[in-house]
């Protein structure tokens, strides 16, 4: 079921990320840009479905990073699939050390890293602006609204 939403674009020089929410996760679709234009049947395509429970951290590391206090790496990894021949995926969301004994500043660089593959193509490093966190925290706060309304969200005890 779909309820409507936005979708957000990080755009960088060597590809495109489009942030899509929806009720059961955060869609991930990433395309290359080669010589200036978008190559969706490039290596290096992914359209990766972020689950609903790996939501929450990665909303609440980017609103750490994006307002600049504590917080450690967000890594997320899907597991693949031996039968049907799939990797698995890591998602991560850090930021460069900070000086010993300073607390974070806005100088520091984000990145996330989306690792599908062993190949270079398959090895995303992006790295993230301000307006890119906020496109990002925004995407996920969506995310939880549609899983909300929606009640798609069936948390199991651990």
């Amino acid at each position: 079921m779909y309820f409507g939403g936005i979708t957000f674009f990080i755009n960088k020089s060597f590809g495109r990320l489009q942030l899509v929410p929806q009720a059961n996760g955060l869609r991930l679709l990433y395309i290359p840009i080669v010589e200036g234009i978008q190559a969706p049947s490039t290596a290096g395509a992914a359209d990766i479905l972020l689950p609903l429970d790996a939501v929450g951290g990665l909303w609440a590391t980017t609103r750490a990073f994006l307002y600049e206090f504590e917080s450690l790496d967000e890594n997320i990894i899907l597991q693949g699939s031996d039968e049907n021949n799939t990797p698995d995926i890591l998602i991560k969301l850090y930021r460069d050390k900070t000086v010993k004994g300073q607390k974070p500043s806005a100088n520091e660089t984000s990145w996330l890293r989306i690792v599908t593959g062993r190949t270079e193509e398959e090895r995303r490093r992006i790295k993230l602006g301000s307006r890119d966190l906020l496109a990002l925290e925004l995407a996920c706060s969506a995310v939880m609204s549609l899983a909300a309304v929606s009640g798609s969200h069936q948390p199991k005890l651990l």
